[in-house]
């Protein structure tokens, strides 16, 4: 066998430590770890119904397998999960945040959050929502003209102003299309449902996933509810199919400014991030794992089966430039928003 110089040996050493080293501990790192997923919503929503999924699916992406157990921090807007992963969490990438598109929402219009939307570390987004407004059929008034001078006002059953598919969009297009409605605030998700299907509430709203996941779709299927209205930053195939409007296609001029804030919101409405200061090389791994779940086919045909829609990936670093530049729009497009969100 051949000798090696000390020198030679001392830069083998450099080279492996410099080179070789730390990529085999980051790829060895999940091997035998169990990751949180913390789901910031209740059980049978979409950021539930969707997060559950991706945590059967994920492991086999990351290097090592590691376990991945959800678990639900229920809150408006997935508030108490952001305040968790961003105060509490260890910046180790052991625990992951699921939110829904109230995160930003409430981000924008609450001034007294626990979090800076800029730090945190985010990973991906594996769905863009499309919001709607769906309503019984028996109610008497069915189209934007006939509910702009109903006798009767639309009681719209709503979780809290903060959120977006329960709050923001229909104070928008209620504030666009001049509609006689009643907002109804302080319902959970699944109880708003309940409302609209025992009569209490003429209709709802929320993101397309959770509809297509629950008893709700039941409720179309049968006849008795329809969608009134997509809202979103583009057009979602499988609507157009039921031929239902978009809103940017009926909203007056004057409005479409405040929705196009609004749809960098939707775009990013399944986000999943980790604490600010995560390592590099952590944040990559479980970024490329969210990238090759989203091309999964086994995960996509159980997305299809239960949720009934498509995922679609924005990556991680994409989705902290439209979080920069949704924090930067006009102050008077923002004010606006910050105003419908708060009921002025």
């Amino acid at each position: 066998m051949s000798k090696i110089s000390g020198k030679a040996f001392a830069i083998a050493c450099i080279a492996a430590t410099a080179g070789f080293a730390p990529q085999a501990h980051s790829e060895d790192f999940y091997k035998g770890k169990q990751i949180k997923l913390i789901l910031g919503s209740g059980e049978a929503s979409g950021v539930d119904i969707l997060g559950r999924i991706a945590a059967r699916h994920l492991p086999r992406h990351i290097p090592g397998t590691p376990v991945i157990v959800p678990q639900n921090m229920p809150a408006p807007e997935s508030i108490a999960v952001a305040n968790h992963i961003y105060n509490i969490a260890a910046p180790d990438g052991l625990s992951i945040g699921a939110g829904s598109s109230g995160l930003f929402s409430r981000a924008i219009s609450q001034p007294n959050i626990r979090f800076d939307l800029n730090k945190f570390t985010w990973l991906a987004n594996i769905y863009s929502a499309t919001v709607i407004i769906w309503m019984r059929s028996d109610f008497p008034c069915q189209t934007f003209e006939e509910l702009k001078n109903c006798p009767e006002p639309l009681k719209f059953s709503a979780t809290a102003r903060g959120s977006t598919g329960y709050g923001l969009v229909p104070e928008l297009m209620k504030d666009a299309m001049k509609m006689k409605m009643d907002i109804i605030y302080g319902y959970r998700n699944a109880d708003a449902d309940l409302a609209v299907e025992r009569g209490e509430a003429h209709a709802s709203g929320g993101d397309l996933i959770g509809f297509m996941g629950g008893r709700s779709v039941q409720m179309m299927d049968e006849g008795k509810v329809k969608i009134l209205v997509q809202v979103a930053g583009r057009k979602s195939p499988q609507l157009e199919k039921l031929n239902v409007t978009w809103a940017m296609d009926v909203v007056p001029e004057e409005h479409k400014k405040l929705f196009a804030m609004l749809n960098p919101i939707l775009d990013l409405s399944r986000p999943y991030f980790a604490a600010p200061n995560t390592p590099s090389d952590r944040s990559e791994i479980l970024r490329t794992a969210f990238a090759r779940l989203v091309d999964d086919q086994a995960f996509r045909a159980e997305v299809a089966k239960v949720a009934r829609i498509e995922p679609t990936l924005t990556p991680g670093a994409e989705m902290a430039d439209q979080i920069t530049a949704m924090l930067n729009q006009p102050e008077d497009v923002r004010k606006r928003v910050v105003e419908l969100l708060q009921g002025n």
